[in-house]
């Protein structure tokens, strides 16, 4: 049956001393996603994150609703209620959304056939374990009550158990815990009610007492069945089994006295009477008269129970009741059919011993004997324990292979929410976490997010991961991250708005995209690498990689950076021969409109010549160059086919400028490439430092080489409209071997060098045939050249 949101028990509550109990509420079945490691302060999160994993795998496949607005309401409720007083806001409120959503989920697969419950069990087992979050949260952070040191000469059992609460913590927090895991366990069928005592076998006896069988009476007293080995009639059996069954079920829900009620109903009074000596000795005010109630040799008769319970001869269960009255786990464990149960068996062994240990400490009263110990080891019983009997058991194989396996997403997706802010809300109460798995289940949690796009989410959980994993992790969000120049600025902020190292984030962005571009030594050799023409559209994922610059353009402090790492951008393109995608970026850095004309160079106070800025110079006027290149040469293959007519003027004006700054452009590019000047430093030298200057040789192995042979061709075609271009496009060899820059070997290694000499050949030969009289001077020059 449904019941309210409102499961709260008071954390302590006053042990009951007679059979009048409250009937814990019941809920329908549900698995158990935490219990109490929270028991142990220094054990506060395993048990609950492994629990989780427990009841996801062993109960849900599929059916279970997840979505956004999910995800959104859980971080809210984080953000909103975490800084408030109430140190129980958070689970409190994380209980009711659970009840809401089960509720919710209840009702619609009400009306649908043949629904599977499962869709909303998992909110009401999220709900009971935010309940016991909140149950431990609020008395954990309750000071101790202070207990007159003045003891009584003498104190009932009662009177003592109240003091144990009182005075330990961790006693009254497993209390805590068992009352939570009684009124979470689900409802069952009771025994049919027969108030007539073993009637089947008494009417056979009754027919065989007529037939002269005078012995055949014995075993209808209680324990006569395993006195004379003689077995009740089949129906009596069969009743006496679900008796003793239900009589478990209410045990294991706390409900003595419902369970004392179906013995008296079915005329098993001596139950009744074998379980009342579970009722505390304790002093009860009626009418302003004192008395005593309860058992107040309750020692003796758990000896008795303890003894019962180990009886190999006894039904299973029969041994599982007088194992609950004794505390004796080994004989309840048989019996446990779910998970939650054998946590329940676990806790109430390691209650009931450590009440009764306490109780022989300080009382004294008739038949105390300290050696009447029960030989059950509670030593061993502790929260630790409790969890690696059970989960390391029953749950390693499967989980620590398949730990957080995404065959089952619904569950995997639940978990992962849960056990995400489990962790969050224990690390906000300075509680110690295993750092390790708990770092480990955020970070999936927060790759979750990325997955659904949860980006105003994202920083908030990366926040909580250790420096270098939230680094790693926001960058490898961002790097994903197609949105506009405004939208990737906001996820900035917002990270910076948490905590984050921006400036590393934004770093490891770039760094991360940089890294799919693939190496300049996969397109071959420099003689083999084909120059992409400016005017040639680039890819999307060229693009992208361009973008990557947008990260470090947010923070001032990077600019320099910036264009250091646009500079690392260019040569790689350029090393492969992608000069477009290279003049993209020169060209966006210089546009306005651009989010990267952002990236400013400064000069630096002292003057000194910034190496950063000298190479992006080189790259601007290379771009600038070849950019001029392709207009001379439209320009030349648009030339008139008639002569003597305007247009053939127009073009000849035009060529003529054209060549012009083409040639003032070419010694540009040339002057302001600056060759080996890390190498000429006196840093150290690192791996960076020298991947730059590998690259940047071949940079300009492959374009200083391609751009003289194509000024070689501007110089010579347009010889009869700019007759000093002829002499102009031989004495390139002397700008090749110049000392000062010594081109040459960039000639060698492009194995360009043939394709000079045949150019400087028809410069020379053309000489000749315009004006022998200079051939002195020509084979000073080549002479020189050679």
């Amino acid at each position: 049956m449904d019941q309210s949101n409102s499961m709260d028990v008071d954390p302590i509550s006053t042990p009951r001393v007679s059979r009048s109990q409250e009937t814990p509420r019941h809920y329908t079945p549900s698995s158990l996603y935490a219990t109490t490691q929270s028991y142990s302060s220094d054990l506060f999160v395993p048990s609950i994150v492994n629990s989780s994993i427990a009841s996801l795998e062993t109960n849900l496949n599929d059916g279970i609703y997840f979505g956004n607005d999910i995800i959104l309401k859980y971080a809210e409720v984080y953000e909103n209620t975490r800084s408030q007083e109430d140190i129980t806001a958070v689970p409190k409120t994380y209980e009711q959304m659970c009840d809401e959503y089960y509720k919710t989920f209840r009702e619609e697969s009400s009306g649908m056939f043949n629904s599977d419950p499962r869709g909303y069990q998992i909110w009401e087992a999220e709900r009971n374990t935010w309940n016991l979050l909140k149950l431990l949260s609020q008395y954990r952070f309750t000071p101790i009550k202070n207990i007159d040191e003045a003891r009584k000469p003498f104190q009932t059992d009662g009177q003592l158990l109240c003091e144990l609460l009182a005075i330990n913590k961790d006693f009254a927090e497993a209390w805590i815990v068992r009352q939570w895991l009684w009124k979470i366990a689900p409802e069952f069928i009771t025994v049919e009610t027969n108030p007539e005592y073993r009637a089947f076998t008494k009417n056979a006896i009754l027919l065989n007492l007529k037939k002269g069988d005078s012995e055949e009476y014995k075993y209808l007293d209680p324990d006569g069945v395993h006195r004379t080995q003689q077995a009740l009639d089949s129906l009596d059996q069969e009743h006496e089994k679900e008796l003793a069954r239900s009589i478990f079920e209410y045990l294991r829900r706390g409900q003595v006295d419902d369970a004392m009620d179906i013995s008296d109903k079915n005329g098993h009074f001596w139950r009744t009477a074998s379980m009342s000596g579970i009722i505390l000795y304790n002093e009860k005010v009626d009418d302003d008269v004192i008395s005593t109630i309860g058992n107040i040799n309750r020692h003796i008769w758990r000896a008795t129970c303890y003894h019962c319970a180990n009886q190999e001869n006894l039904y299973i269960y029969d041994r599982a009741i007088y194992g609950v009255l004794s505390g004796d786990y080994e004989n309840i464990i048989p019996v446990c059919r779910t998970w939650e149960d054998h946590i329940w068996a676990y806790y109430h062994s390691l209650i009931e011993c450590q009440q009764d240990e306490y109780f022989s400490k300080h009382v004294r009263h008739m038949g105390v004997n300290e050696d009447d110990d029960l030989p059950i080891n509670i030593k061993t019983i502790t929260p630790n324990k409790i969890f690696e009997m059970e989960l390391v058991k029953q749950l390693k194989e499967e989980l620590i292979d398949k730990r957080l396996s995404r065959e089952d997403e619904t569950a995997y997706f639940h978990f992962l929410r849960l056990a995400t802010h489990l962790i969050l809300y224990l690390r906000d109460l300075m509680l110690p976490t295993p750092d390790k798995e708990s770092d480990h289940i955020i970070r999936l949690y927060t790759e979750l997010l990325i997955e659904y796009r949860q980006n105003k989410l994202i920083a908030l959980y990366a926040s909580k991961l250790p420096r270098d994993t939230s680094i790693e992790i926001y960058a490898l969000f961002l790097k994903d991250v197609m949105a506009s120049y405004t939208e990737r600025h906001k996820l900035f902020i917002l990270a910076e708005q948490y905590g984050l190292n921006v400036i590393a984030i934004a770093r490891k962005t770039f760094d991360l995209i940089f890294q799919e571009i693939e190496s300049a030594d996969k397109h071959g050799a420099v003689f083999d690498v084909r120059i992409i023409s400016l005017k040639e559209p680039i890819k999307q994922t060229e693009i992208i990689q361009i973008r990557a610059l947008e990260w470090l353009t947010f923070n001032k402090e990077q600019h320099r950076e910036a264009l250091k790492l646009g500079n690392t951008l260019c040569r790689r393109f350029l090393a492969s021969g992608k000069m477009n995608v290279a003049g993209m970026i020169i060209m966006e850095m210089k546009n306005s409109k651009s989010p990267l004309s952002i990236i400013r160079y400064e000069k630096s106070e002292d003057g000194e010549i910034d190496t950063v800025y000298v190479e992006h110079q080189n790259y601007y006027n290379m771009i600038e160059y070849y950019n001029r290149y392709e207009i001379w040469w439209k320009t030349w293959k648009s030339k008139p086919k008639k002569s003597n007519s305007k247009d053939t003027d127009d073009w000849n004006k035009n060529i003529k400028e054209v060549t012009n700054s083409l040639d003032i452009l070419f010694h540009k590019f040339l002057e302001s490439y600056v060759y080996d000047y890390i190498k000429e430093s006196n840093n150290m030298m690192t791996d960076e430092d020298e991947n730059r200057i590998r690259e940047s040789e071949r940079v300009m192995d492959i374009y200083i080489p391609n751009a003289v042979l194509r000024h070689h061709t501007a110089l010579y075609e347009t010889r009869e409209i700019i007759p000093e271009n002829l002499e102009k496009s031989f004495n390139l060899a002397n700008i090749v071997v110049e000392e000062s820059s010594d081109l040459s070997m960039h000639f060698v290694r492009s194995k360009k060098l043939q394709a000079l000499l045949m150019a400087l050949r028809d410069s020379y030969l053309e000489i000749l045939r315009k004006n022998p009289k200079d051939i002195s001077n020509v084979l000073y020059d080549e002479q020189k050249f050679n």
